[in-house]
Order: C-alpha cells, then sequence, then structure tokens
C-alpha cells in the first residue's frame, strides 16, 4: 500500500549583496537573502510538510513553532530529520518537487541540491524542477509531494 502527500511552503526574498541561501539543505552563494524565523529552506520545509501528509501527521509549524526561541534561525535539515523519524521505518518511494522563484536562477544548482536530498532522503528517486512566477515576484516557493511504501 502506498501513501501519499504534498506540501508547499514559501517566503520573501530580499536584496542582499553577498549573502546566501538554503535550499534542500544545499548552501548556495546568493545576492539574496529568504526572509524567515528558521533558516528559510523552502525545500526541506515543503518536503518535510509532504512527509507529514503521508502519515496524516498535521504540518510542520504544529512541531516547531515561530514563536519559540529555540526555532530563531533553525537548521531546516532537523525539521528533515524529525519528520522522518515519524515515518517509523516506511520508506520513501518518490518525490518530486518545483521550486518556484523570479530572482535565482537554477540551471546549475539543481543537480547539487538533488544529489544533496538524495542523501537526505535515504531516496534515489528524486525529481528537482524549478520555474519562475507570471510576473515579478520578491518570493521563492517549493511544491513537493512526496510517495511512500506502507
Amino acid at each position: 500500500m502506498y501513501l501519499i502527500g504534498q506540501g508547499f511552503d514559501q517566503h520573501k526574498l530580499i536584496k542582499k549583496a553577498n549573502s546566501h541561501i538554503v535550499l534542500g539543505g544545499y548552501k548556495i552563494k546568493s545576492n539574496y537573502q529568504i526572509i524567515a524565523y528558521s533558516d528559510g529552506d523552502v525545500v526541506l520545509h515543503s518536503l518535510s510538510n509532504a512527509i507529514l501528509g503521508c502519515i496524516q501527521g498535521g504540518d510542520i509549524g504544529e512541531y516547531f513553532k515561530d514563536t519559540d526561541p529555540q526555532n530563531k534561525n533553525l537548521d531546516s535539515s532537523k525539521i528533515l530529520k524529525f519528520c522522518l523519524k515519524k515515518l517509523n521505518r516506511k520508506k520513501i518511494v518518490n518525490v518530486d518537487l518545483t521550486i518556484q522563484c523570479e530572482n535565482i536562477t537554477f540551471k546549475y544548482i539543481k543537480k547539487d541540491i538533488k544529489q544533496n536530498l538524495i542523501k537526505l532522503l535515504n531516496c534515489k528517486k528524486v525529481n528537482v524542477k524549478a520555474t519562475r512566477f507570471e510576473e515579478k515576484s520578491n518570493l521563492i516557493a517549493c511544491h513537493s509531494i512526496v510517495l511512500i511504501n506502507k
């Protein structure tokens, strides 16, 4: 039996020279900064929510509140590890995600994000896509689907 979960996350981007962003646990040099309470990794937030969706586990906001000082600047890989433990030995079969952003070009970094996700998720079937918004936007977003084998 298979279970599927869908996740979504978005954050605002601001221009900041010589900065970096984290996507899929992969640190990227950038002239933008993600505005968030944690590290703002929309990929890991979206994937974590999709994993929780597979097991009817609510959403990451129920476990990692943005009012808790312990979560300030939190490394999102800790959120992902927490959600993976909740799978209770269920195996991730497939991951498909789309990053949406107007200000960052993903042509050369998609494969690095994918390789990092393969390691973090212990799943070889990971697909990373990228697209832009239809009009100018200072947002970065990620849509994810996760399939697990029960």
